[in-house]
């Protein structure tokens, strides 16, 4: 593809700008962090160049090249400066620590997962974010001061996975794993995500209340993310399974969910731009109910992007729409890119955008009763797309994985649709519609029991080495694909 051929069109132009910008925050982690006054400049001169040339392919080139260098400084900016006071350049002595809980406290079995924002170290501002193991009591809320005494730490790898990276991308500089001495102040001022996550939580609890265990935990999982509830032996057999995904909030799952209701939903007489209207309308209201978290936020504009593939019907313009998608997110935060949740819900959606017809149209043996085969064909979607991350990062492959993901992943939007009508029925009516929780409960017994029959299945583990070089080849062969397919377009 020539520029005489991307030129004359708008879309084909705008995806090549945003395909350049992200490959620019793609090769960011590459340059060092303190030339990003250099990618400053050039991107300055370069965009004034192109304001000078006359002709239309020049102008053009020294736009695409201010873009890259412009991705280059935005992801070399957003690293913290060496030159100022960080978390990362702790020593590990004993320290005193305050901060501010900044997300949503994440509760286990016997420990609370807690993120700190504002942090000083023996009163110094440092900047980061520090991630605190604080016991399980007193139960600590989001806007909440915690000063404490505490040895902190960098993060390290484990295992093989990026850990360290992973938590960079979500700003967290340093770790403590037992402080002493916990001073709890409550916040004093009125927080929009504080109340967003009270009504989670409460909705979280309702399901406690209503459902034994692990379907409670196990619904609440499907519906809002998390897994700390679970035992540790259905955990174990949701990593052997390669099931773990769905126990997050995703962009799968919320994929997933939107795309069977807005395939049922335009079967009936609402009509399409009544239906895409109410899908959305929606997936807005769960957002919102699972209480904004970065991670359900992401999750909702994944899903989003499903329904607005259905709304302009062009796969074309669906690319531009992806691109858009993580150019926004990289724009926002750069370092987004090594969280393995973010890579997960962005394939997983092109998964299912590119890939769900094509492979439905190859499942005409399987009725679409309820929109069975929709589902089916979009689970098959993502999992093919997902593969070469989930390789990369944890070197793992179940030989039991594919069938299981085949036979839960279908039944996943209608567990969550299901339970969350429940909900909100027993939100208004209730004790009197307890009952109608009973099908949500009958889905989950029957994921769980098929998580466990091949949960039990031994699985073979491919070498980290051999899963990343697989995981590369995939990943080529992949991209390729699409660069023929949308190069001919």
């Amino acid at each position: 593809m020539t520029l005489r051929e991307i030129l004359p069109s708008p879309s084909k132009t705008l995806a090549v700008s945003l395909a350049v910008f992200c490959f620019g925050i793609l090769v960011g982690p590459l340059v060092p962090a303190q030339w990003w006054e250099m990618f400053f400049t050039s991107t300055v001169t370069l965009f004034a160049l192109a304001l000078l040339l006359k002709k239309i392919e020049h102008r053009f080139l020294c736009l695409l090249a201010a873009l890259f260098f412009f991705a280059l400084f935005r992801f070399t900016s957003s690293i913290t400066p060496s030159n100022i006071p960080s978390l990362s350049d702790v020593s590990g002595s004993a320290i005193r620590v305050s901060g501010t809980v900044a997300a949503e406290v994440e509760r286990r079995a016997n420990i609370q997962r807690v993120v700190l924002d504002d942090v000083t170290l023996a009163d110094e501002p440092r900047a980061g974010r520090l991630l605190v193991w604080v016991p399980l009591y007193p139960e600590l809320e989001y806007g909440e001061q915690l000063v404490f005494n505490c040895h902190v730490e960098k993060p390290e790898p484990i295992e093989g996975f990026a850990y360290d990276a992973y938590l960079a991308s979500q700003g967290i500089l340093a770790v403590c794993m037992r402080p002493e001495y916990i001073d709890v102040h409550a916040s004093e001022s009125f927080s929009f995500i504080g109340t967003l996550l009270g009504i989670k939580n409460g909705a979280v609890r309702r399901l406690q209340l209503i459902l034994p265990e692990p379907h409670a935990s196990f619904l609440a999982g499907l519906l809002f993310g998390g897994s700390s509830s679970l035992s540790s032996d259905l955990k174990d057999d949701f990593a052997a399974t390669g099931t773990s995904h769905i126990l997050a909030a995703s962009g799968f799952n919320v994929s997933l969910f939107s795309l069977t209701f807005l395939s049922w939903i335009l079967t009936t007489r609402i009509g399409r731009k009544r239906g895409l209207m109410l899908t959305t309308l929606l997936m807005i209201a769960y957002v919102f109910m699972a209480g904004a978290t970065p991670a359900v936020v992401r999750a909702g504009i994944m899903g989003g992007v499903i329904i607005l593939s259905k709304w302009i019907s062009r796969k074309a313009y669906i690319v531009n729409v992806l691109l858009l998608t993580a150019s926004v997110m990289f724009l926002v935060n750069p370092l987004v890119m090594g969280d393995v949740g973010f890579q997960l819900s962005f394939a997983a959606t092109v998964g299912i955008v590119e890939l769900t017809d094509r492979v439905s149209r190859r499942l005409q043996f399987i009725p679409n009763l309820f929109e069975l085969r929709t589902s089916f064909a979009a689970s098959l979607s993502a999992i093919i797309v997902t593969l070469p991350i989930l390789l990369w990062h944890f070197g793992t492959v179940s030989l039991v994985a594919p069938f299981t993901n085949l036979l839960v992943l279908p039944l996943v939007p209608y567990a969550m649709w299901l339970t969350l009508i429940a909900l909100c029925a027993v939100t208004v009516f209730g004790t009197a519609v307890h009952f109608l929780i009973l099908p949500g409960w009958a889905l989950s017994s029957l994921m769980l029991w098929l998580i466990s029959v091949f949960g039990a299945i031994p699985f073979a583990v491919l070498e980290p080495a051999h899963a990343q070089i697989l995981a590369a080849l995939v990943t080529v062969t992949a991209v390729a694909f699409f660069i023929r397919r949308y190069a001919t377009r």
